[in-house]
């Protein structure tokens, strides 16, 4: 049997009207009186009898009835279930972002972001990790979107922030006093490093290679505050944004002043070019991009 012949069976036998039921249910009555006639082959009995030219259910019609209608309401009641499921889904943005601006820029979004009574009601399931596992995340539709350093032909991305990068060093450093260092002045220091997925990587890479210099890595690591753990542990230093460990932690951040390098790098806001987003993850994106996007920053 199937749900159509149990809704037809249902509302015939409320009405006891073939043509009735026809034309509330917008079909023919021929494609009506198919379908029950196939119902009750199927359960091998008569659900209806015409008695003085009026259709009154048998007593087989009356005894199914009411299992029709527990079927078909709870039927209904699952797809309200489901519907309320759906609704609160397209409420969560999955938002991914790495740990150095965990405590910046992204209380600012929220707190400006929350203070429209209309966004109340979205949610976020976030993702910290690593810059490059938040942007193969975006690709992978795992996220709707994210904060990366990355770009490319398939990524919409929009640089909201350029974050200043700093010679991490112990407090016991040599260097620790100065106001600002070069290059120069740390090169042949033992060097805490990130992974070569990363952006900051590549730039030291090409910096070192610009003095013809091989930098003495003594750790690689994933993410920065990794890095500045052993920086705290003085067992080296390394170019890092600000990154908090805690209040008794003993790192000084040094500026880098370079006449021929930049020490920033860019931060995008990114997404899947072309990809439809859902309501609330929308909403999210045009936020942020109208109140936080730098000028001349969609790439």
């Amino acid at each position: 049997m199937t749900l159509l012949q149990l809704q037809y069976f249902q509302t015939l036998a409320h009405t006891l009207h073939y043509t009735k039921t026809a034309e509330e249910l917008h079909i023919s009555q021929p494609s009506l009186s198919y379908a029950i006639s196939g119902l009750e082959s199927e359960l091998g009995v008569k659900l209806f009898e015409k008695k003085n030219k009026k259709t009154e259910l048998t007593i087989f019609g009356q005894q199914f009835l009411p299992y029709v209608e527990n079927a078909l309401s709870s039927l209904e009641d699952g797809k309200v279930v489901l519907e309320k499921l759906n609704k609160n889904a397209s409420q969560i943005v999955h938002m991914g972002y790495f740990q150095s601006i965990s405590s910046s820029l992204i209380p600012a979004i929220m707190e400006s972001f929350y203070e429209n009574t209309e966004n109340r009601e979205i949610r976020f399931d976030f993702a910290e990790e690593p810059g490059f596992d938040v942007f193969s995340k975006i690709r992978k539709g795992e996220l709707d979107l994210g904060f990366c350093l990355h770009t490319a032909d398939w990524a919409e991305s929009v640089c909201v922030m350029r974050q200043p990068l700093y010679l991490a060093v112990p407090a016991e450093h040599p260097l620790a006093g100065r106001m600002s260092v070069s290059l120069a002045d740390f090169a042949d220091e033992p060097l805490i490093m990130l992974e070569q997925s990363s952006i900051l990587r590549q730039q030291l890479d090409r910096n070192y290679a610009e003095i013809n210099k091989v930098p003495n890595i003594v750790f690689e690591v994933r993410e920065c505050n990794a890095a500045l753990q052993y920086v705290n542990l003085k067992f080296g230093v390394s170019v890092l944004p600000t990154v908090h460990l805690t209040e008794s932690d003993r790192v000084v951040f040094i500026p880098i002043s370079d006449e021929d390098r930049e020490y920033v790098r860019t931060i995008y806001l990114t997404r899947v070019k072309g990809k439809m987003l859902t309501v609330a993850a929308q909403k999210v994106w045009d936020h942020i991009v109208t109140n936080f996007a730098l000028p001349k920053a969609r790439a």
